[in-house]
């Protein structure tokens, strides 16, 4: 670290509360669904990033809910001795190339150099959303003037005027293959856990669910599996066949295991409409 990164390191360290440099894992800022009670004009939107999320503690990269990132040196070289969050991403519908890397206990060079990582705060700094947005840009600049990274990203932020402009967002970018967006209130500070200073938009809904069983399949599937039978967080129980890959008809997620699934608002009877499996959740993450 150069005496003009260390300057900007101590300066950016000054817009932290007392407790800012965590020693250990402190619970981040999670979302909430977005409604259109909101005013929308007190918010910043970016894209919803299909990676996992990641937090920098100032000396190691950890998911959100602790676990150690087995990143390569030159990956987590750059990064400072502040706090920063933001996601690990390889692109549009490329979540799979993330998650096999990033469950590696030994770093793979070759395949983490297809990862970002895109960072949209700084999690237990004082100030407003977007004095926090200002201070990661600055430093982003710095380093970008060093010439020192290629992996790091800044998660670009915009207004919105309107709901329908929000929509209308949400379906151009959906048409790209992005996974929806997600709402920032451009004047809160870092609040942990789930509050309306983070919202999250898609143009469908998803849930957890525990896998409880399996059903076979029949005709092209017969011999594999059909359908998972599943119970999500409201305790309510369903079969899940569509979205499961030849792969994991051969070799499903396994009884406990927890997975993703996306849906389009719930039946009479409280079971989700149209649900379709996104992914099976890492236990670390």
């Amino acid at each position: 670290m150069n005496i003009r990164h260390t300057i900007l390191a101590i300066a950016i360290s000054t817009c932290f509360s007392s407790h800012a440099q965590p020693t250990d894992f402190q619970p981040v800022m999670l979302a909430k669904s977005y409604h259109a009670s909101v005013d929308i004009n007190q918010y910043w939107v970016s894209e919803k990033l299909d990676g996992i999320r990641a937090y920098w503690d100032g000396s190691m990269l950890k998911t959100r809910t602790g676990h150690v990132i087995h990143a390569p040196d030159w990956f987590i070289e750059p990064l400072p001795v502040f706090a920063l969050e933001g996601e690990l991403w390889a692109g549009r519908e490329q979540f799979h190339i993330v998650q096999t890397t990033v469950l590696d206990d030994q770093a793979d060079d070759e395949a983490w150099r297809q990862i970002g990582f895109h960072i949209f705060d700084m999690p237990h700094a004082a100030g407003s959303f977007q004095s926090r947005y200002q201070t990661i840009e600055q430093w982003l600049i710095a380093l970008e003037n060093e010439g020192r990274y290629s992996h790091l990203h800044l998660v670009k932020q915009f207004s919105i005027e309107s709901h329908l402009e929000l929509e209308e967002k949400l379906l151009a970018l959906s048409e790209l293959g992005a996974e929806g967006l997600m709402l920032k209130l451009i004047n809160s500070p870092y609040i942990e856990g789930r509050s309306e200073a983070l919202l999250k938009l898609k143009t469908y809904q998803d849930r957890e669910a525990i896998v409880l069983g399996y059903k076979m399949g029949k005709g092209k599937y017969q011999g594999q599996v059909g359908a998972l039978l599943v119970r999500n967080l409201d305790g309510v129980e369903f079969y899940l066949g569509s979205g499961l890959s030849d792969v994991q008809r051969e070799t499903p997620p396994s009884i406990g295991s927890t997975v993703t699934y996306r849906f389009n608002g719930l039946t009479q009877y409280g079971k989700p409409k149209y649900p379709r499996l996104l992914r099976e959740r890492p236990a670390a993450f």
